[in-house]
């Protein structure tokens, strides 16, 4: 995602909070209709802070009667924004002296100094940071028993097997590679110097001297009560994820409330043992090339040079945060409801808080399928031996299903071509005059795939 925030406007008042909301509330509820409207989302929550001054308000519902609806203390979870205080973490043990930047990761995974140097040696942890470890996405032996909560049992000895044997194949510092696997494992490395669990480092370090006392991994039951359901893109309950050693790379949960608290220290880091590690975070690191975005430690700075970003999405939640220096303000978006298109609607509210004026976005009307057509398309498919893929109507929503993964949710372009909302790939149907659908052929990276009905 390439952030285009446009720093080059001034502000000729700094208004107080009772004139913003004034003046932008109702532009930020024009800029969410369209969101609500055309059925993407669940429910979101908004925080801004303009000179000084919160405002917070949330949108939709929590159930399906609207008789539950969120507000600043709804807990999501908050996915890759978690890396920004993973990174966090590091520049505070860089700070207490019990690290540099430099450093190997061998510093702290000693075992690999024996068994695998050429990582344990070449690999920083600034290069973790950064994504440019030489480190793959995912560790390959991740092999999740549920896909729909892939982070679910992948343990401590399963990483430290995985780092004792990976070859990785470039060099740290030869390419940039967003890698949740690199960041959660500098999770697990500060975790394992300081001799406890990352929520433990995270707690003690972080959020309970931000009195952030409702950020964290696992929820007491009162918290529970306060945890929006998760949805897919259709708007269907999905599933939170859980995390066990990778938590650095996105397990955190939060409310508006406290990423507000955390985005007003970020802005105005405050005197204490925190401030020299949210400078030294905010600082810039690296810098922009062959098209990345430069970078601090965990953050991602926008083109206009100034503004740090970072967003984040799960199996059923989609957040976002943006945080300007020069400008004052911040703009924290958290949802229930993944592949939501989100990202760009914090934007769009930054932007307005910057004075710019901004569209509400236009959403393309679908195209409308009788739905005695789509049931006729419903069925199990046979992509492979022991590949089927599973096509239903639910709740109104064209949705497909890939053996051992979720359901994903169709748009259709015609009667007979449904394209999938978040993947690149389409689902062409045979229909004849009357009855089911005979076939279907998946169109996917360049290959055509027939797939036969079967019998139920």
């Amino acid at each position: 995602m390439r952030l285009f925030i446009a720093i080059a406007i001034c502000l000729q008042v700094a208004p107080t909070l009772a004139q913003e909301v004034f003046k932008y509330e109702q532009k930020i509820d024009a800029l969410v209709s369209p969101y609500l409207e055309n059925d993407k989302v669940n429910a979101v929550s908004i925080g801004v802070i303009s000179n000084g001054r919160t405002w917070t308000k949330s949108f939709g519902r929590l159930n399906d009667d609207g008789s539950k609806v969120p507000d600043k203390n709804t807990i999501y979870e908050i996915g890759s924004i978690s890396k920004v205080f993973t990174s966090l973490l590091l520049a505070e043990a860089v700070e207490s002296g019990r690290l540099k930047l430099d450093d190997p990761i061998s510093t702290v995974m000693t075992e690999l100094s024996k068994h695998n140097p050429t990582v344990g040696n070449s690999i920083t942890f600034k290069h973790l940071s950064h994504h440019e470890s030489g480190l793959p996405v995912m560790p390959d032996n991740l092999d999740p028993a549920d896909p729909t909560n892939p982070f679910n049992g992948y343990d401590r000895k399963m990483l430290t097997d995985y780092m004792l044997s990976v070859k990785p194949t470039r060099q740290p510092n030869e390419a940039y590679e967003y890698s949740n696997l690199a960041v959660g494992l500098l999770g697990d490395l500060l975790a394992r110097q300081n001799n406890v669990s990352y929520e433990t480092l995270l707690k003690e370090k972080l959020t309970a001297p931000l009195k952030m006392a409702d950020t964290g991994l696992v929820l007491t039951p009162e918290q529970l009560q306060r945890f929006a359901t998760p949805h897919n893109a259709a708007l269907l309950q999905d599933k939170a994820w859980d995390f066990d050693a990778l938590a650095g790379c996105g397990a955190i949960r939060s409310t508006v409330h406290d990423m507000l608290l955390f985005a007003e220290a970020s802005l105005n880091p405050p005197d204490g043992p925190l401030k020299k590690p949210i400078e030294l975070a905010w600082k810039q690191h690296k810098p922009s090339k062959n098209g990345q975005h430069a970078m601090g430690l965990g953050w991602m700075i926008a083109l206009d040079g100034s503004t740090r970003w970072h967003n984040g999405q799960t199996g059923g939640y989609q957040a976002m945060m943006l945080i300007s220096r020069p400008m004052k303000c911040s703009v924290v978006l958290l949802c229930n409801t993944a592949g939501s298109g989100t990202d760009a609607l914090a934007e769009q509210i930054i932007q307005t808080v910057m004075g710019i004026d901004v569209p509400p976005k236009t959403f393309v009307k679908e195209f409308k399928v009788k739905p005695e057509v789509a049931q006729r398309l419903e069925g199990k498919y046979q992509l492979a031996p022991g590949v089927v893929i599973t096509v239903q109507v639910k709740n109104g929503r064209m949705m497909a299903q890939l053996t051992g993964q979720q359901f994903l949710a169709l748009l259709p372009k015609s009667e007979t071509e449904w394209k999938y909302q978040l993947v690149d790939a389409t689902l062409k149907f045979e229909l004849p005059d009357t009855g089911n659908s005979p076939k279907v052929t998946l169109l996917q990276a360049g290959r055509e795939m027939p797939s036969p009905r079967i019998s139920e």
